[in-house]
């Protein structure tokens, strides 16, 4: 369980922090050649990969796939955050992962047949846009890859990955794993080759939970000292604002003295 030794080295607010342990686990256990998420936004979980590829898989190549504009679910958002998700992919991923900037749609056709490992579905989280995005990736998948189905606990706003995932688990009943903590994460193993047995994962989940929790925790802290630092920067240039605007009134009451 070397992978619970990871320390993430990037941190941000996220309904994924609680199954980056997961992430972890998954490449250090599985040393997957191609990874595609499709879904990044702040990109907790596309670090998590390159994270534990750095660690563990070198031969890991990780996509990230999102257009970064927002959706009806997440909402609608400037380029600030693509920016901040290149700036630190550019530093410290770059050789072994990419950021694919448009519709999962027109990714798709980067991929050949059967050539992903290890897949994530995180977009638009209707029933009916994540039974599209499942059935339009699944031929690309590898007949012993894996399929990670992210937010399957929530059931408000419209969210239907729930539903999809109750069907798969019927069709699979060997084949998949759970992870009910937070939003919740459902992991299909296609043709059970490399899911682990119930035993080991009931023995490691405990451990994976915990950590994070704390990730969580961390990533809300962070959050809240970057929202200080918005909060001191605008309170600077309003305070050089209203000095120079003394400044300047200032000056024409000495002008005016001279007259």
């Amino acid at each position: 369980m070397r992978h619970l030794s990871i320390v993430p080295r990037y941190r941000s607010v996220s309904a994924w922090s609680q199954h980056v342990p997961i992430a972890h686990w998954l490449v250090e256990s599985l040393r997957p050649r191609t990874v595609v998420e499709l879904g990044t936004y702040r990109g907790v979980s596309f670090f998590a990969f390159c994270e534990a590829a750095e660690h563990y898989s070198p031969e890991t190549f990780i996509h990230a796939v999102d257009t970064w504009q927002g959706d009806e679910h997440l909402g609608f958002y400037g380029e600030e955050v693509f920016e901040k998700v290149s700036e630190y992919w550019g530093r410290h991923h770059k050789t072994h992962s990419a950021l694919i900037r448009s519709t999962f749609d027109e990714a798709a056709g980067h991929f050949g047949e059967k050539s992903i490992n290890l897949l994530h579905i995180d977009g638009l989280h209707t029933y009916e846009a994540v039974r599209h995005d499942y059935e339009t990736w699944l031929p690309l998948v590898a007949e012993d890859g894996v399929i990670l189905f992210h937010d399957i606990n929530v059931r408000t706003r419209g969210f239907g990955v729930w539903k999809l995932w109750e069907e798969l688990k019927a069709e699979h009943p060997d084949e998949y794993l759970e992870s009910l903590n937070g939003s919740g994460l459902g992991l299909l193993f296609l043709g059970g080759t490399n899911k682990p047995d119930q035993e080991e994962w009931q023995r490691v989940m405990p451990l994976m939970t915990a950590k994070g929790l704390i990730l969580e925790s961390l990533g809300q802290e962070v959050a809240k000292v970057e929202a200080a630092r918005r909060e001191i920067g605008a309170l600077k240039a309003q305070l050089a604002r209203i000095t120079e605007s003394s400044f300047l009134k200032l000056l024409v009451k000495i002008q005016s003295l001279f007259r």
